[in-house]
């Protein structure tokens, strides 16, 4: 297998998903795996051409002393005929048989090293010890012929061996040259294929790296600034994924950090404005109490007098009791205003509901939101007691009071009408507020309970009424609930728990 088949069967392999979930340490031992199986991979492949050399280098060791070894018998057997030639004419042939048999025996001595790589030579041996014997035998000239005529054969066979064996080494010469250029190549091919594939792979992961840690140090910047919008999308799952997550985490503590403070600061506010409110109301009503019970000595004396013939406008209609009305009318919303605005206990005690729910209803009744809406009570009379904090349940029925308020505006054909309904139930008591305005969609209805969103125009709201009624009522152990239909209305639902007592009593 080539290094290019391999690592693209690799790269299809894996997954990048899987490699991002990868801690930077993973991945530096994964990177280094891949580098020695990529070495190991290029050495065997280079072993093998290596190999392929070493083979052809012995053949042609192994080449080159055959190549000796012809040179020598040709030799013996140019001085074995050169030998045959000079006795050939000799007065007498048996003289001649001595050193043409030595010279013959020395010839066979080198064929014979011949016969292993060329089993042809083994005929030629026999041929000429069969022409040798015969010289032995019976010395002549013809003899003498026959044997320098078997060795010019010989000649032919040698010279045919030796072409052979000549053109063997240049093949073998052409193929070492070959396996070395193709050696060369693919050290220089493998090493330029690891060079960009890990050049590559480096670049582009520092490269993603970089861009990561600057949208990092951006967005730690932009929540320094004040962003709280949406987290930063985490692509990645090694140490810089978790760096995010945790920049993600330090701006979900940091919203949910201001959130709390901004709803403190609401309640703080709610309860100074509610002392304010109370101070100036007892004033008030200090000051108006005396006119107030002035004109109401006036009415009295003059409705009694009315009352004898001695009145000198008896008979001319005059309404006293109107008056009366009107200043006891007077007092009582000073009292009321005295009364609701009043400091409250910061810790739970038993409430009466029903009496909490109306002195609201009536404080928040004299806003000029209300001046068009009609707001009804519907109280179960026989709902038990609850313990909470009486200023905190305050303080959420009025942002629901004024938020139905707030619903209605502009609605047309038919009455703006807000009622607030209460009813026992199983564990505890129900308290829901309804509306007929506008309604939600819902999209605004999911995100209704989260902080800092409204759908009201700049000035008009925070976006922290919901979301600070549902910090309360969790608070007092209770929860919130939303129904809203889009041109029907909304119907906000709270649950809370009985009073201690009550509940051990059930």
């Amino acid at each position: 297998m080539s290094a290019d088949t391999a690592a693209t069967k690799a790269a299809s392999t894996a997954s990048p998903r899987a490699l991002h979930r990868l801690s930077l340490r993973t991945k530096g031992g994964l990177t280094l795996i891949g580098l020695v199986f990529y070495v190991i991979l290029v050495g065997t492949v280079i072993s093998e051409s290596r190999d392929k050399q070493l083979v052809m280098v012995e053949e042609l060791e192994r080449t080159h002393r055959r190549e000796e070894m012809l040179v020598q018998v040709n030799m013996a057997v140019a001085r074995a005929i050169l030998t045959v030639n000079d006795n050939y004419n000799a007065p007498e042939p048996a003289d001649a048989v001595q050193p043409v048999g030595i010279e013959i025996e020395a010839v066979q001595s080198n064929l014979t090293g011949l016969k292993p790589d060329f089993p042809a030579i083994d005929a030629k041996i026999a041929a000429l010890q069969v022409a040798l014997d015969h010289l032995r035998d019976t010395p002549s000239r013809g003899d003498m012929a026959l044997l320098r005529n078997e060795l010019h054969d010989l000649v032919g066979v040698l010279d045919g061996i030796t072409s052979g064996a000549r053109a063997t080494k240049e093949k073998l010469l052409a193929g070492y040259r070959v396996a070395q250029d193709t050696v060369t190549l693919e050290i220089i091919v493998f090493s330029l294929v690891g060079l960009i594939v890990l050049g590559a792979l480096t670049a582009l992961f520092f490269t993603q790296l970089a861009w990561d840690i600057r949208n990092v140090a951006a967005r730690a910047i932009a929540i320094v600034h004040g962003y709280r919008g949406q987290h930063l999308a985490i692509s990645r799952g090694d140490e810089v994924g978790e760096l995010m997550q945790a920049l993600n985490n330090m701006q979900t503590e940091l919203r949910e950090r201001e959130a709390q403070l901004e709803l403190s600061r609401q309640q703080h506010f709610h309860k100074e404005k509610m002392a304010a409110v109370g101070s100036l109301a007892a004033q008030l009503a200090h000051e108006i109490n005396n006119p107030i019970a002035a004109i109401a000595g006036v009415a009295q004396s003059i409705s009694e007098v009315r009352q004898t013939h001695h009145c000198p406008n008896h008979g001319v209609v005059c309404q006293p009791e109107l008056i009366m009305e009107q200043a006891k009318r007077v007092a009582l919303i000073t009292r009321q205003i005295a009364e609701f605005t009043a400091p409250q206990s910061a810790e739970p005690q038993l409430l009466d509901l029903n009496g909490l729910i109306r002195s609201t209803c009536n404080f928040v009744s004299y806003d000029r939101r209300f001046k068009h809406i009609e707001l009804r009570t519907e109280l179960d009379l026989q709902l038990p007691a609850i313990n909470a904090v009486g200023d905190h349940l305050t303080q959420v029925l009025m942002n629901l009071l004024i938020n139905a308020a707030d619903a209605m505006e502009g609605v047309r054909g038919r009455k703006p009408t807000i009622t607030v309904t209460t009813h026992a139930a199983v564990d505890g008591v129900v308290l829901a507020v309804e509306d007929n305005g506008h309604g939600m969609s819902d999209e605004v209805r999911s995100r209704a309970f989260d902080e800092f969103y409204t759908t009201k125009s700049a000035g008009k709201g925070s976006g922290l009424g919901l979301a600070l009624c549902k910090n309360l009522v969790e608070t007092c152990g209770g929860s919130i609930h939303l129904d809203s239909r889009p041109a029907a209305g909304t119907t906000v639902t709270i649950e809370l728990p009985l009073a201690f007592e009550a509940r051990a009593a059930a």
